[in-house]
């Protein structure tokens, strides 16, 4: 007896900064932003759809990947645009929400600094990190659409608009080359001309592999100090995700740039894939900890309708 259905939906704009259950009405409104997360926005929508159709009688509830960064303060949300459009919405999102809630409801239960200055990176094909403060969200990798920040399995991450300016200028390019180059062609896959799969990138002696496997990592560890920055200093640094959670090599590179925050990789631990893998002496816990954002889908379904 299907008591609901909850429903992972990327973006929910400004309008919606909480799980919400689902009508006709709404699923109009979460159309607006079908040209903010193309790649995503649409199959969610499809999803409820079809469930409508087939199952009217079940109540359905919408849980957002930019809920949990609404807690972020204005200054971290914001571009250096004319005010005009700061005011039209274009502004600092970030997403995988979910997964950083779920991370943030269990992470008492694994640490003693759970509510100190927590870093978490969610590497995967879609990669990003979060920077807490008392398992809030303060600051994020992502911004207006899922391409920024890190490098990913085929998305560019941050990048120099001033490129794409050139790219249109000299290369013809218009949105729709703009917007596959951007999200399907680039990351992993681009430098490397390989893969997206960091599994096959690991086990390749080519050197693109290894110069695509050298830049994933440089990003984030570069955009760890900027979070480590914006929450001053780190306590806490887990890695969660399909990367995140099973390239002990990965978390190796990244580990051991982290001396200057403190931090001390226990080798052993890693290569187990251990939950902790800091020594004793280090001066950040560093943890792996699986995430499970369709548990926290169910536990919203269940607690808005009071099943």
């Amino acid at each position: 007896n299907l008591a609901a259905v909850g429903h992972r939906v990327v973006h929910g704009g400004e309008l919606f900064s909480a799980p919400i259950a689902v009508d006709r009405e709404i699923v109009h409104k979460l159309e607006r932003f079908i040209n903010l997360a193309p790649l995503h926005q649409p199959h969610n929508l499809n999803g409820i759809k079809a469930i409508a159709q087939l199952l009217p009688a079940v109540p359905q509830v919408a849980c957002f990947d930019t809920a949990f960064h609404r807690t972020n303060p204005p200054v971290a949300q914001a571009f250096a645009i004319p005010r005009a459009l700061s005011a039209e919405g274009i502004k600092r999102y970030g997403f995988h929400g979910l997964s950083y809630e779920y991370i943030a409801r269990v992470l008492p239960g694994h640490t003693p600094r759970a509510n100190g200055r927590v870093i978490v990176a969610h590497l995967g094909n879609g990669s990003s990190m979060c920077a807490m403060l008392e398992r809030r969200s303060l600051a994020s990798t992502m911004g207006f659409t899922a391409i920024d920040g890190l490098m990913m399995g085929t998305r560019t991450g941050a990048i120099d608009p001033g490129v794409l300016l050139y790219l249109m200028d000299n290369k013809g390019m218009g949105s729709p080359e703009l917007t596959r180059m951007l999200y399907k062609e680039s990351g992993l896959l681009g430098v490397s001309g390989i893969s997206q799969d960091m599994r096959t990138l690991l086990a390749s002696s080519a050197p693109e592999a290894e110069e695509a496997i050298d830049l994933y990592c440089f990003r984030i560890v570069r955009e760890l100090g900027s979070l480590a920055a914006a929450v001053g200093g780190l306590d806490v640094l887990v890695f969660t995700g399909g990367i995140g959670e099973h390239a002990a090599e990965i978390r190796r590179r990244v580990c051991t740039r982290l001396a200057w925050l403190g931090a001390t990789l226990d080798d052993a631990a890693n290569a187990a894939d251990r939950l902790r893998i800091s020594t004793s002496e280090s001066g950040v816990d560093l943890l792996v900890i699986p995430t499970n954002e369709e548990w926290m889908i169910a536990h919203h379904a269940q607690y808005l309708l009071a099943l």
